[in-house]
């Protein structure tokens, strides 16, 4: 046995030695240069996905970024009416109803799926769509509620918060808790869940940590996905996986330009932009999803690990091959209905008693 810790001590010395000599700066690791071929080991359906995009252009996003307000209100606007008639198509295709209303000065939209649940019929999933904080005004807030509310069989309003750059933070926050506390009037907060992808997720937590900071009623159960809880260059795969999130394609550039906007004022790691440095002690149950190739890989597993440290009932869930959101944006593949599915079965979960 000692002969045999002898040896791997060697082997093991040996490699350091060698990685020391290869890199030498330890605190700054070059990545391998080797072409990553599309993953494999994911359905025939979510490869064709994946085959369509376009290689990000890292390059590309260093350039022309917004620099003014209403340079700003340019690049939103052409992108807000595509998603508003892919919204209006999918609600078409899944067959459910929208209504727009008003709930403490914030404009909501209502969203009724064609079957709904007997036993979800008096309950609600809040809905926080995601858009770098900027993206999906209008209709387009209510994607990810359509897709929720119908594989979930379950009633939902989508919360059409201000944006950046005309209303940066806390505003977003601020207009998602007026909703929630006005919400909690006429229901129980143990009726309702909420969440959302990418800001829509981050801005689920930062609604939840103000909620127990004011010791008001919180949901029962939370989903989010891929949330930026960092608004700093940190993580792993911010480095990692640049170029190779199709969607994002690299943190330096336009995201964090347009994170940029959002935080307006204040500080990058003050907790209202950058969840992360804030409490999650007390919180509700959370299912988290990420993926391999996500930019946001990072972000998802550390705030898997910071709820776990607080005790907070966890579920981490990563996919392999996929990028950031990949599972709204390639909804119908057998990976995006596994996760549905699997959301729609925790969070009933917590409302099902």
């Amino acid at each position: 046995m000692k002969t045999r810790h002898l040896i791997l001590s060697v082997l093991a010395s040996g490699f350091m030695s060698a990685h020391v000599a290869a890199n030498n700066d330890k605190n700054s690791l070059s990545l391998s240069t080797q072409p990553v071929p599309l993953a494999t080991a994911v359905s025939p359906e979510f490869y064709e996905f994946s085959k369509a995009f376009p290689a990000p252009d890292v390059t590309a996003l260093q350039q022309n970024i917004p620099q003014t307000a209403e340079e700003w209100r340019s690049f939103i606007e052409p992108r807000d009416k595509a998603a508003i008639k892919r919204t209006q198509a999918l609600a078409e295709k899944l067959g459910a109803t929208i209504e727009q209303d008003t709930i403490a000065g914030v404009d909501v939209y209502w969203v009724t799926p064609k079957v709904v649940s007997p036993q979800l019929e008096d309950k609600l999933f809040v809905a926080i769509q995601g858009g770098a904080f900027m993206l999906n005004s209008g209709l387009a807030s209510v994607s990810e509620a359509l897709m929720i509310a119908t594989e979930m069989q379950i009633p939902a309003v989508a919360i059409d918060y201000s944006k950046a750059p005309d209303s940066p933070a806390p505003a977003a926050r601020d207009d998602i808790l007026n909703v929630w506390h006005k919400l909690t009037k006429t229901r129980s907060a143990d009726d309702m869940v909420m969440g959302g992808t990418s800001a829509g997720g981050a801005l689920t937590v930062a609604v939840n940590q103000a909620l127990i900071k004011q010791n008001a009623p919180i949901p029962a159960a939370l989903y989010v996905g891929t949330p930026g809880m960092d608004m700093t260059m940190t993580g792993d795969s911010r480095f990692v996986n640049e170029g190779l999130d199709h969607i994002l394609g690299s943190w330096r550039g336009m995201s964090s330009a347009m994170v940029g906007a959002y935080i307006g004022d204040l500080d990058p790691s003050d907790p209202v932009v950058s969840p992360i440095n804030g409490s999650f002690e007390s919180f509700p149950p959370v299912y988290l999803i990420t993926g391999t190739r996500d930019l946001l890989l990072s972000d998802t597993v550390r705030l898997h690990r910071e709820l776990r440290r607080a005790g907070v009932v966890a579920d981490l869930n990563v996919y392999e091959g996929q990028s950031h959101g990949d599972y709204a944006a390639a909804f119908g593949t057998p990976e995006s209905k596994e996760h549905y599915q699997a959301l729609s079965s925790f969070l009933s979960g917590y409302l099902i008693q």
